[in-house]
């Protein structure tokens, strides 16, 4: 992760709850989905990689059982701290290369929209591979490479830009020698406008630290007028879902 998105978690780590919960069935939701594409079982050894606050994690262990803590890491210390600090956790201030090259083997890795900090991402998916029990399987979720999020436009360009392509980062899976299921989810969103532009304006999302400002203002006003005549948004909320196992 570089400087510029370590410094924007940072900042947002007290209200990332507040921004990124649409509503306790979003979480809900995808949690369940999580559970079910990984077949997480009470045995499995589970790493929530760039874990954040903990959201999903919290949330898995309220619906699942866990013999072992669920492995929480994140480079953000001021997120990671938001995870309650008892034996259901075993937490790990690092980033997410540098964990995979550390000793260890886990039945079970989650990664929720973070690939897009990885800049070696063949090496770090190559790390993963050999963290991973024969048996085991990751997940990485992913948002697709166009979204209909209620944004301004060049905030909705730049995201087309910067972000991941699914089908490149399968090819990746593939080559380093891993089978792959690709899913797509969705989840209808529909959110008060003021709580939205406020999300906005705290810069819920990374994209949106690329902007300073003036540039967000703008943004803003953007939006409001385009907006100017409905009180809440309504938008489709998508996510690429790929699994992954060793092939054997």
């Amino acid at each position: 992760m570089n400087y510029l998105s370590r410094e924007h978690y940072q900042k947002l780590a007290q209200n990332y709850d507040k921004f990124w919960v649409y509503s306790p069935d979003f979480i809900d939701f995808l949690s369940q989905i999580i559970i079910d594409i990984l077949a997480l079982k009470s045995t499995d050894i589970f790493v929530d990689l760039g874990c954040g606050t903990g959201i999903y994690s919290k949330s898995i262990i309220s619906k699942i059982t866990l013999k072992n803590p669920v492995i929480c890491v994140d480079p953000s210390d001021k997120m990671i701290e938001q995870i309650p600090n008892n034996s259901q956790y075993k937490i790990l201030v690092k980033d997410g290369i540098e964990f995979v090259y550390e000793p260890g083997k886990y039945d079970k890795i989650l990664m929720k929209e973070m690939i897009h900090h990885i800049e070696d991402k063949e090496k770090f998916l190559q790390g993963l591979f050999q963290r991973l029990n024969l048996t085991g399987s990751l997940l990485l979720i992913l948002l697709p490479p166009t979204i209909e999020y209620p944004l301004f436009t060049e905030a909705l360009r730049t995201y087309e830009a910067v972000q991941p392509n699914y089908n490149d980062l399968v090819k990746l899976f593939q080559k380093i020698g891993f089978q792959t299921t690709v899913d797509w989810v969705e989840y209808p969103v529909s959110i008060p406008k003021e709580q939205y532009f406020d999300m906005v304006k705290n810069r819920y999302m990374s994209l949106l630290s690329r902007f300073d400002d003036t540039q967000l203002q703008q943004g803003l006003a953007e939006m409001e007028q385009k907006y100017c005549n409905q009180s809440r948004l309504e938008f489709c909320d998508r996510f690429v879902f790929i699994s992954a196992k060793i092939k054997v």
